[in-house]
């Protein structure tokens, strides 16, 4: 069962993107982690807690050098770690990105160029500016996915949740470690605010071969420390308050109608760019089979044979609200070399699917919802993790 747990900087943080740096710029060192930075700093602190491998519940050390083996750098441990996050916690209250299409619905448009496949447009109910802040609670994430952010604007928030530092520094040779003349830089830090904190889920289920099921997070000897952020800060977790981290936000209440939204709660790497590499592209059909648990008389092999067989959902990609794609690159300790850049669709983003019937609907909400994660890289990292809702059937639209 997934941990949650709550995590507590030590100190300001220091977290950026992959956008180059001009000679003014500040650093950009404020933004919100990624979930791949939570991922790669728990994973540390487990090679940093156990350097060598722990033959009696880890197992054998991995054969290296067959065929399968893609990642010729890998310590191959800790292959099993899984988790969500992070998101602000205050007050007892989880808070989340605000969505793309909060107050919009489905139109017809004709006559505008929408990139295929998409046949309809999310547009905003009212005509009016809109600002809304970027994070929500939990409650008012639930009355989005009911459907109840129908013209009005989700609550402000009372006071922010984190905000951004800014130093000077002078440059240091790395050669000789001397400050060099004349060389000044400033840097962004984030600053959660007093009574704000970060939560996050994970999970690590260690299989050693002959030696069952280790839950690493559960062990008495699990780190509670890890080294987070771009500048080496210390932050401390501990278990937190609530029993999931997503409550009753992803349960499936019975459709309505023929029309599913998937709303993103953390980036995602899709090979089509803004468009799912599981959604054919000219068509918009989903590609994700439609597969049934296996029976408790069924032998694996005959499982194997019905999941192989299995049809895709008779679902297609209609419309979609995507915001700017985030640039993110990274370090590879192992290799000592910068990761490639790569650019990720926003949190909050939204894709609707018309399903042939209600029923294909209801099949087609868990295949995507949490805790399944719909990115077409690093989903293991956080990425892809999104939310289902069934809205309204598209409204039409006569140009004006």
């Amino acid at each position: 069962m997934p941990h949650v747990f709550q995590l507590t900087p030590q100190d300001v943080l220091f977290f950026r993107d992959a956008r180059p740096m001009e000679a003014a710029d500040p650093g950009r060192g404020a933004v919100w982690p990624r979930p791949d930075l939570l991922h790669a700093a728990l994973h540390h602190a487990f090679l940093r807690q156990w350097p060598s491998i722990q033959t009696d519940w880890e197992g054998e050390p991995h054969m290296r050098g067959l065929k399968r083996d893609r990642n010729q750098d890998s310590s191959f441990r800790f292959g099993a770690l899984r988790s969500l996050g992070p998101f602000p916690f205050r007050d007892g209250k989880v808070f989340f990105p605000t969505p793309l299409d909060w107050d919009m619905e489905l139109r017809r448009c004709p006559g505008t160029d929408l990139p295929a496949p998409l046949q309809f447009a999310l547009a905003a109910r009212r005509r009016e500016k809109r600002s809304f802040p970027a994070w929500i609670p939990d409650n008012e994430y639930a009355a989005y996915l009911r459907g109840e952010d129908a013209g009005r604007n989700p609550a402000p928030l009372k006071k922010p949740l984190f905000g951004n530092d800014r130093n000077i520094g002078i440059a240091i040779d790395p050669a000789t470690g001397a400050t060099i003349d004349g060389r000044f830089y400033q840097a962004e830090y984030l600053r959660l605010e007093k009574d704000v904190s970060m939560v996050f889920e994970a999970e690590c289920l260690q299989k050693g071969k002959g030696l069952g099921v280790t839950d690493v997070f559960a062990r008495p000897d699990a780190p509670n420390r890890l080294v987070f952020g771009g500048q080496q800060g210390i932050a401390a977790f501990e278990p937190a308050p609530l029993a999931t981290l997503l409550g009753d936000l992803a349960a499936a209440p019975d459709p309505a109608t023929c029309f599913l939204r998937w709303t993103l709660l953390t980036p995602a790497v899709f090979a089509g760019g803004w468009r799912p590499g599981w959604v054919e592209a000219s068509s918009g059909n989903v590609m994700l089979k439609n597969l049934s648990p296996r029976r408790p008389d069924e032998s694996r092999e005959d499982w194997k044979a019905r999941q192989k067989a299995a049809p895709p959902f008779a679902a297609r990609l209609v419309a979609a609200c995507v915001g700017k794609p985030v640039p993110f690159s990274g370090w590879d300790l192992q290799s000592k070399t910068p990761k490639p850049t790569r650019l990720a669709v926003p949190a909050g983003s939204s894709y609707v699917f018309e399903c042939s019937a209600p029923a294909e609907a209801k099949a087609l909400f868990p295949a995507l919802s949490w805790p399944n994660r719909r990115s077409d890289s690093f989903g293991e990292k956080g990425f892809g993790v999104g939310l289902c809702s069934f809205i309204q059937p598209p409204k039409h639209t006569t140009q004006g």
